[in-house]
Formats: structure tokens, C-alpha cells, sequence
């Protein structure tokens, strides 16, 4: 979005990553962050343009990937 990934995208993201058993990274520029932490996730520092990677390692990996990759595409609910 316009400011890049703040709290309440962040937190979107989290709330998806936390229906998954999967574990979920987010990653940008090398720098990975656990996908069902907030305070990893802005730790990132992701400003608007960024690109980012979203990765998962589980039984239900591909369908994590996809449930966040929708949440990502819909610019997080803001248009």
C-alpha cells in the first residue's frame, strides 16, 4: 500500500499464516521473517514497491502460499 507493509497489513498477513499449520516466511532483500509474527514482519521495513517472497514448509504449504498471495493481490483490502 502507500506506506508499505505497516501494522494493520502486517497483521492481516499474520492472521492468514496463523489458519495454517505450515510454517511461513516472508521474505525481502535476503532478510527472512517469521510469516505468523507481526514484529518480524516489520522488521522487515518493507516500503511501498518492495518485492517480497512468501514461502511455507508444511502439509498445507501451498495453500498457505495462496490464501497470502490473495491477501497481497487485494492490496490488502484498501482499494
Amino acid at each position: 500500500n502507500e506506506v508499505g507493509l505497516h501494522i494493520r497489513p502486517a497483521s492481516m498477513l499474520v492472521e492468514v499464516a496463523n489458519k495454517f499449520k505450515s510454517s511461513v516466511w516472508i521474505e525481502k532483500d535476503g532478510q527472512e521473517a517469521n510469516g505468523k509474527s507481526i514484529m518480524s514482519i516489520l522488521l522487515l521495513c518493507a516500503e511501498k514497491g518492495s518485492k517480497v517472497n512468501i514461502k511455507a514448509e508444511g502439509a498445507d504449504a501451498i495453500q498457505a502460499v495462496e490464501a497470502l498471495v490473495r491477501v497481497v493481490k487485494d492490496r490488502f483490502g484498501e482499494e
